[in-house]
């Protein structure tokens, strides 16, 4: 009786030694991670629309801005195009014309690391002056680009304002060929450093930035860490 009595301490003391290394070891692995000193700067809903002959800034970074406009050639016709004054911004897209020198804006899908794709922009040349001008999201009698079709696409894009490269995307939504109406709904850029998804309107906070040997001391938690676990993935995740 008296040996069954001493076991069963043992055991109590041991599960409770477990769980204290536990947490301990959780708090340690969060302990050990940087602070977050990038995020991600995400607009909100928007929706703009931009039908007739219109153009329009909407705010990035150190005086960047995003440029839209939409010009009206009559007779349900017209062309758009987005761009980044007072930077050096690029766009995702491909290159048209005999010398590559007009960029129509890819239509991205969800979750697209922006600073993992190709970036660039149109250029041409008048008088040998070149001028470049961002990327084209739709031209009228045009058979090329790829929102001609109607409906929703992200837009990648990377400036510099002088703080270094930073990536960001914008969602429209296009009626597509020939008019090219649209529709800014949002967009979302980070800070110098930081990477992005297209759609993500977010970085991980910092008290949630778990790496793998974390998230499996913070599983040994319980309920707790799990919770705090699963709150990580979905900050990470795009919109």
């Amino acid at each position: 009786m008296y040996s069954k009595t001493l076991r069963r301490r043992a055991i109590t003391i041991a599960n409770s030694r477990w769980a204290t290394y536990a947490v301990a070891g959780a708090a340690t692995s969060l302990a050990g991670l940087p602070a977050a000193q990038a995020e991600i700067h995400y607009s909100g809903a928007v929706d703009f629309r931009f039908t007739g002959t219109l153009f329009h800034q909407f705010p990035l970074d150190h005086g960047a801005s995003l440029s839209f406009h939409r010009i009206d050639e009559g007779g349900g016709q017209g062309y758009a195009k987005i761009n980044i004054p007072n930077s050096i911004g690029d766009f995702a897209g491909t290159a048209i014309g005999s010398e590559g020198s007009y960029l129509y804006a890819s239509r991205l899908s969800r979750r697209v690391p922006v600073s993992q794709l190709h970036l660039r922009n149109s250029c041409d040349s008048i008088s040998s002056t070149v001028r470049c001008f961002g990327a084209i999201i739709g031209l009228e009698g045009g058979t090329s680009g790829d929102f001609q079709a109607p409906g929703r696409g992200f837009i990648g894009f990377v400036f510099n304002a002088g703080a270094g490269n930073q990536y960001g995307w914008a969602r429209i939504k296009t009626d597509g060929a020939p008019s090219y109406n649209f529709i800014l709904i949002d967009y979302a850029w980070g800070d110098p450093g930081e990477s992005i998804q297209t759609g993500q309107t977010r970085s991980v906070p910092t008290g949630q930035a778990v790496s793998k040997s974390g998230s499996l001391g913070l599983l040994a938690t319980g309920a707790t860490g799990l919770k705090a676990w699963r709150q990580h993935k979905a900050a990470a995740a795009p919109q």
